[in-house]
């Protein structure tokens, strides 16, 4: 696929647990760093537009973490993060990046942006380290209750996001308690028949690995892992959290001279297991390109999320999901 002649990455500067300055150097000190194509463009109280030289996009409001999500994106209307999303409905930019309140990215993207023909809701999908390649998770935390028709739909997007990074034909795991046909809920227990089913067409959208249990999700035999928004956010938290203890207790607990010695190693494993070495979530299913950090990110995580923007953008992976949801909506006629 050809890459575009320019591409924009809106950066929302407000609205995390970072300062807006902090993420404006994070965007300016990123911006020197990429190819003449790429712009980005920052988003935020005009108070911060002559900070940088960054192209600006004027907002008079935050929408805060603790804000009701329907209740802010309809009292503030010029926050940051709404004014971000008419932007990119608008084609000012092409990819947008926040790391504000949840609840109101994912209420105001399906409302101004609107979603993709074919799909129910939208999924928030994180890229996780395994002892292989990188794995797709969603939904991440988007929809706390899910269907069967949902958790089916995030498989298709999930093999369409491992489709844009190269993986001919992914393959599909549904987090479950066990590994038999007959574990989990009734839902999950109906989406596992339905999966099986299309992995079984003479030309499959993705290749169905069954059920999957946490304790073999990272040894990297699968590509896609569908769960609700629930036990995703949880399992999503849970390894991060686990990998930073991992980290911190190597470094606090080795010696100087060791640790040394061991810098090649520990770097390497920085490199696997550390969040920020992985970007944020994708918003997928709605008409757009959306990237929510975590709203603690650091600067290296942050400028992770911006890089994936890019990535995405330059890719088509609109263009490969909509194709896999014509094919599904035109198998199951």
């Amino acid at each position: 696929m050809p890459r575009k002649a320019e591409v924009r990455i809106g950066i929302d500067l407000m609205g995390s647990e970072n300062s807006p300055d902090v993420l404006l150097k994070t965007a300016t000190d990123l911006a020197s760093t990429l190819p003449p194509h790429v712009k980005l463009v920052a988003i935020g109280t005009p108070a911060l537009a002559s900070r940088t030289d960054l192209p600006f996009i004027h907002a008079t409001e935050t929408i805060e973490m603790d804000d009701a999500p329907l209740t802010a994106i309809r009292r503030k209307r010029d926050s940051s993060l709404c004014v971000g999303l008419k932007a990119l409905k608008e084609q000012r930019i092409d990819a947008f990046v926040s790391a504000g309140n949840t609840g109101a990215l994912v209420s105001c993207a399906k409302m101004t942006l609107s979603m993709i023909p074919g799909l129910l809701r939208p999924a928030l999908l994180a890229l996780m380290p395994t002892r292989r390649t990188p794995l797709a998770v969603l939904d991440v935390g988007a929809n706390v209750q899910c269907k069967t028709e949902h958790l089916v739909q995030f498989a298709l997007i999930g093999s369409a996001y491992q489709r844009a990074r190269g993986v001919a034909l992914p393959s599909v795991g549904l987090l479950n308690i066990g590994s038999e046909a007959m574990k989990g809920t009734s839902e999950i227990r109906l989406a596992y028949q339905e999966m099986q089913r299309l992995s079984l067409l003479p030309n499959p959208l993705f290749r169905f690995a069954g059920n999957i249990e946490g304790k073999v999700v990272f040894d990297g035999n699968i590509d896609v892992l569908v769960t609700d928004g629930f036990t995703g956010n949880v399992f999503l938290k849970t390894a991060e959290g686990l990998a930073s203890l991992i980290l911190d207790r190597l470094n606090e607990n080795l010696p100087p001279d060791i640790l040394a010695q061991m810098q090649d190693q520990l770097l390497d494993l920085q490199r696997h297991l550390h969040y920020a070495e992985y970007p944020g979530a994708l918003l997928c299913g709605i008409r757009g390109i959306v990237i929510k950090c975590h709203g603690y990110s650091s600067p290296q995580a942050f400028a992770s999320g911006v890089r994936e923007a890019i990535r995405i953008a330059s890719e088509g992976f609109l263009q490969i999901l909509q194709n896999k949801l014509l094919a599904y909506s035109t198998e199951r006629k």
